[in-house]
């Protein structure tokens, strides 16, 4: 099986050819376009209970026939709520957290993870349009031209196996079609936010058609130091080609880019101690850290800064076989990232990461019709990054420094640069569907994967001279490898009580890899660190009653999971290592439901409830003095609720206006990792609102938006011993606008 891997893999080769690879067999070979229904059911997602398509199992299915907890959120919910950062999705799906820290943070049912180190994935697997892609600094930064979200919940064993343990957020752009479309839409809002997007879909003669997009978002800072802004900006491009009746090929490039001072923290969140710094200062959740962007800290080669680039070419090419389909899905994918944050002059961070990453998937499934449901596939990818860290203080010795391709950066106490980090991954997966009588299915899947990681590098602190009190970089080489592999499969049943009622059962596992530490020898400390693994089992219902008028869809969960990885900051021989460990195992349970109520033809109802129980059963990380067996997982409310009501006022002209409201409710929770003082958050209650009128022909609407009407402070994250005070970050203020778009 490893030579069939390699095999598939094969030397590292650039996206170019493999792409030119991909137009030359669309132009030998035969093909066709085939319908894509998945563009029109997005659209009539927010206002109705008709059919939407959904590509959780590699395939196109209706939500309602698949079996499993995933929630698809319509490109119109995502407009009218003034989304264009995966960062505002905060409360958008029941059972997940999301945390735009200085990085994407997203934790689903309480499984996720804090950690920027490049040996560490994230536990929940990012997609874009069915792409992994492995750092969430690799993610676009602006979304646009979106047909839909995706939201499975619970691990991704089989079919989506790399890292996606808690779950996986898919990305859907809209495809191009053979219709003439443009668009263009924009808004303005108070702290001077503006966004605009354009889109322009031509059908080029009768096989081929080019759609264009492009969109920006700014904001000025939400934090009374300056800090919080937004300033971001995206343009795609996707060709589709179908010579022929049975091939179809869709080529994407993207790209998108970041430039912002960046985020910021406030002093003392409520329950912070004098031990803390916090003696005495009341919390004022935008003030902004005191004297972030003024202090000495500052008198180095540039100012504080957030950027980032990010460049994508890929492609799906998919030729009919009659008795199934063969996809072939080649990307590439390469991102700069840069992160200068001084918080104060005792503290400040600054991340710089060149990343590069070549990825194909190619798979095989059954044709609708089929006696049975299946699908088969390899997945190979490998990742090149180089990077690197510093902490910074103007209060102790430091030194200027930096590595070939990046800037010089002043105060620097602690680099750690890693000239080399490779991550190869590639598997082979399947999964098949029997049915065994008209109404009963046994589904069974099964995944093999190995994993190869390694870095180089050199780590150090900076300490003063014994006799002239210079500043002395005491740094070291450090390197390390870790080769894993592993099978994870599932198991499951689904039964058609009728034709609208699907209730089904399964037991699957999941796996992250493992990674490198990269330390130096003689440290006495493990140079790498274990796999995550999970064991679920869940069991739901989907159903549709009184002619579709009511929708009501639930699982239930139990998940046992061990392994999970947590870094640490210890100091050993004066060096300051970064180190993940395996540090607890974990028990989880719990439940959601997501109803959809249709009224009347013009009122619907959308209530999504979840209940959840996620303790430690073991934690202790003796490197960060900490132990917490038997205490709450980081973002895991024990009940949320999230509500939406719409109501359609129609005209005799045949305008409408769409009036919605929605309510999210979160129980308390912590939103550090350590529960360290100042870190309970909640419970709270979150309001918005938006309206909209649409013209009789349908080729315009205006209207407004307001979100997070109360003005709520709640946490999003909190961080202690970042300089002389406990810091946090609120949710985001109250926010309100205007918008308007036409389409031609």
């Amino acid at each position: 099986m490893t030579g069939v891997l390699k095999f598939f893999g094969g030397s590292t080769t650039t996206a170019t050819s493999w792409l030119a690879l991909g137009v030359a067999l669309s132009v030998a070979g035969p093909a066709s376009a085939q319908e894509q229904p998945q563009q029109k059911h997005s659209q009539e997602a927010s206002s109705d209970t008709e059919e939407i398509v959904v590509t959780a199992n590699k395939r196109e299915e209706n939500l309602q026939d698949t079996a499993t907890s995933i929630t698809a959120v319509s490109s119109l919910a995502i407009q009218s709520r003034g989304i264009t950062d995966p960062g505002q999705l905060a409360g958008i799906a029941p059972g997940v957290s999301i945390q735009p820290s200085f990085i994407l943070l997203t934790y689903i049912r309480g499984l996720g993870n804090y950690s920027s180190q490049p040996g560490v994935d994230q536990t929940t697997a990012y997609n874009v349009d069915g792409i992994y892609v492995s750092k969430p600094y690799g993610m676009p930064t602006i979304l646009f031209d979106q047909a839909r979200l995706e939201l499975a919940r619970g691990p991704q064993g089989t079919l989506q196996g790399r890292n996606a343990t808690a779950g996986s957020l898919n990305f859907v752009s809209n495809r191009p079609t053979h219709d003439f479309e443009a668009r263009v839409a924009g808004s303005y809002g108070n702290y001077d936010e503006v966004t605009l997007e354009g889109m322009v879909n031509l059908p080029i003669g009768d096989n081929v058609a080019l759609r264009l997009s492009a969109a920006s978002a700014e904001h000025g800072p939400y934090f009374r130091n300056g800090y919080g802004d937004k300033n971001v900006s995206g343009a795609r491009a996707r060709l589709l080609i179908t010579p022929t009746e049975r091939l179809e090929i869709l080529v994407t490039g993207e790209y998108t880019r970041r430039k912002e001072l960046g985020s910021t923290y406030s002093p003392c969140p409520p329950g912070s101690t004098a031990a803390q710094g916090c003696a005495g200062v009341t919390w004022d959740p935008w003030a902004g850290t005191p004297g972030q962007g003024t202090s000495d800290i500052l008198n180095q080669a540039e100012p504080n800064t957030l950027e980032s680039k990010s460049q994508a070419v890929y492609a799906e090419v998919n030729y009919d076989l009659d008795f199934a389909t063969l996809t072939w899905v080649p990307n590439y994918r390469k991102f700069y990232y840069k992160n200068n944050q001084t918080l104060s002059e005792a503290f400040g961070y600054a991340p710089a990461v060149h990343n590069e990453t070549h990825s194909q998937e190619l798979r095989l499934a059954s044709n609708p019709g089929s006696p049975f449901t299946w699908v088969f596939g390899a997945y190979w990818a490998e990742e090149r990054a180089d990077e690197q860290n510093y902490f910074l203080t103007a209060r102790g010795p430091s030194i200027t420094v930096n590595r070939p391709g990046y800037p010089s950066i002043g105060h620097v106490y602690f680099k750690n640069d890693i000239y080399d980090y490779y991550y190869r991954s590639q598997s082979l997966f399947g999964q098949v569907t029997v049915p065994l009588g008209q109404s009963f299915r046994v589904v069974g899947g099964l995944r093999y994967t190995e994993d190869t990681k390694r870095q180089s590098g050199n780590t150090g602190i900076v300490t003063a001279a014994p006799i002239t009190g210079a500043p002395v970089l005491n740094s070291v080489d450090v390197k390390g490898s870790l080769s894993t592999s592993n099978w994870n499969y599932k198991i499951g049943a689904e039964f058609d009580v009728n034709p609208d009622v699907m209730i089904y059962a399964n037991y699957s596992t999941g796996y992250k890899a493992g990674g490198v530490n990269g330390l130096p020898p003689g440290t006495n400390l493990s140079p790498t660190f274990a796999p995550e693994e999970i064991k679920a089992v869940q069991g739901g219902i989907k159903s549709r009653f009184m002619d579709g008028k009511v929708q009501i869809n639930a699982e239930a969960f139990h998940y046992d999971y061990t392994g999970y990885q947590t870094s640490a900051l210890p100091v050993v021989n004066g060096i300051l290592l970064g180190l993940t460990t395996n540090s607890q195992s974990a028990r989880l349970y719990g439940g959601e439901v997501e109803a959809t109520l249709r009224l009347t033809s013009d009122d619907r109802f959308d209530l999504a409830m979840t209940v959840l129980s996620a303790k430690h059963k073991v934690f202790d990380v003796p490197a960060a003095g900490l132990l917490l067996s038997g205490k709450d997982l980081q973002n895991a409310p024990h009940f949320t609720l999230y509500g939406n009501y719409y109501h359609t006022f129609r005209f005799k002209s045949g305008a409408d206006v769409v009036a919605h409201a929605e309510l999210q409710h979160e129980g308390r929770q912590y939103v550090d990792f350590r529960q360290s003082p100042g870190s309970l958050t909640g419970p709270t209650w979150r309001l918005g609102a938006d309206i909209t009128y649409t013209a009789p022909d349908r080729n315009w609407s205006v209207g407004a938006f307001i979100r997070n009407i109360t003005n709520d402070d709640t946490l999003l994250v909190s961080n202690s011993g970042l300089g002389p005070y406990n810091l946090a970050t609120p949710y985001p203020p109250r926010t309100y606008g205007v918008r308007a778009s036409a389409n031609f």
